[in-house]
């Protein structure tokens, strides 16, 4: 099988009633054509090879959203975020929406409680970035389905690069419905779908960015002789394998992005969280709104933190087989802090424990048990547990909030 021979038979296999071909002569393409990450890294190793290497932040780039090879083989290079279902028990990592109803339903009070605070405007975009499945966007929809003066007032943008969590997403909130450029639920939210969070219309705005910046790129910085350099990824000798290699003059992106005040060895910096930050704060400041981000991280971190995920299990090689595994590294909401712009006030961050147990998450648990069945009720002590436990999900994830001057101070931010 050659590529002229493996592109024809997948035009065989994309028509209709011609299921059965699979079946006969997949198991042989398969055989026949590189892996995904093969082809991956081929293309990786091409790129070294031509200009040198890449910092690890474009490599993150590459191996989680690269979409080039969509039409090149049956078996597309694509990065991990943009050919999988990565989240729940059958993907690489559980994030709190997947474990409990009452995580989103809290979410969701939270944004209908700031709401009533500003006054109850209309015309409110409710901004989700890196939406995961939907999941959380439609346990949202569902609190604020009961308050429906909150429902009528809302739209709903989600910043997603993946088509097929474009899919997954559509099919959590019931989508059927399309208009022009937008889509309808069923309940009458307007649904739209954009690249970037600078693509969103601007106005009044509640963001929501739950595991989101912990997945945008960094870069790697060593102390050499007193100056940072930056760690870059590279080929190994053999040219068979990616490993990190350390540039060989200090790095004019340390002196940016880097705190005046660090000392440490090692420095992780993630400069389009610097970009999303500053705009998002300079849109709550304009044109009114707030923002809640949710993620596993410290305060002004002074060491490596980025590491990979395949199937929950901590990998070994980030850099092995390439768009193999979920990539992330702790976020700094030091760093956060610092590239807000405009007139906003933060807030945080608090760990997750305490915004749940504030926000009533005990009580909700005593709602729903009371009409659980054994399994459901174990299954929701388990889930409380979860994400309230200082060993678990409690004390590693924090809430950061933004609000506009002339906001009260939000929910359990006080």
């Amino acid at each position: 099988f050659n590529n002229y021979r493996i592109n024809l038979f997948m035009n065989l296999l994309r028509g209709r009633n011609l299921n059965f071909l699979a079946d006969k002569f997949l198991p042989q393409i398969r055989l026949q054509c590189k892996s995904v990450h093969t082809c991956l890294f081929d293309h990786l190793k091409s790129q070294i090879k031509i200009v040198g290497p890449m910092t690890v932040a474009n490599y993150m780039k590459e191996a989680l959203t690269n979409p080039k090879w969509v039409w090149h083989l049956y078996f597309a290079s694509f990065g991990y975020y943009m050919k999988n279902d990565v989240f729940g028990a059958k993907g690489d990592f559980t994030t709190s929406p997947e474990i409990s109803q009452m995580f989103g339903e809290l979410i969701g009070i939270w944004f209908v409680a700031q709401w009533i605070q500003i006054g109850k405007p209309c015309g409110v975009q409710l901004v989700e970035l890196g939406p995961g499945r939907g999941t959380l966007m439609a346990d949202i929809l569902r609190v604020m389905k009961q308050f429906p003066e909150t429902l009528s007032n809302f739209e709903v943008n989600f910043v997603e690069v993946s088509e097929k969590m474009i899919s997954l997403q559509k099919q959590n909130l019931d989508i059927s419905h399309e208009k022009k450029d937008f889509y309808i639920t069923p309940s009458g939210t307007k649904v739209s779908w954009f690249t970037h969070v600078q693509d969103v219309p601007k106005g009044l705005t509640f963001y929501l960015a739950h595991e989101f910046f912990d997945a945008l790129p960094v870069h790697l910085f060593k102390k050499v002789n007193g100056k940072y350099h930056e760690l870059l990824v590279g080929l190994n000798r053999s040219e068979n394998e990616l490993q990190l290699v350390t540039a060989p003059g200090p790095s004019p992106v340390a002196k940016t992005f880097l705190n005046s005040e660090t000392n440490a060895d090692e420095c992780e910096v993630c400069p389009e969280a610097a970009v999303v930050m500053s705009y998002i704060s300079e849109n709550i400041s304009m044109y009114g709104g707030c923002a809640m981000i949710i993620d596993y991280g410290e305060s002004d971190s002074q060491r490596f933190s980025l590491r990979g995920y395949k199937n929950h299990v901590l990998v070994d090689n980030i850099f092995k087989n390439p768009g193999s595994c979920d990539i992330t590294a702790n976020v700094d909401f030091g760093f956060l802090k610092r590239c807000i712009r405009g007139e906003v006030r933060h807030y945080g961050p608090i760990t997750q424990r305490s915004f749940l147990l504030q926000m009533g998450i005990k009580q909700r648990l005593k709602v729903l048990l009371s009409t659980a069945t054994s399994e459901q009720a174990r299954n929701l002590i388990s889930s409380l547990d979860y994400l309230i436990s200082p060993e678990k999900m409690g004390e590693k994830f924090k809430c950061f909030a933004l609000t506009n001057l002339s906001s009260p101070v939000p929910p359990c931010f006080t």
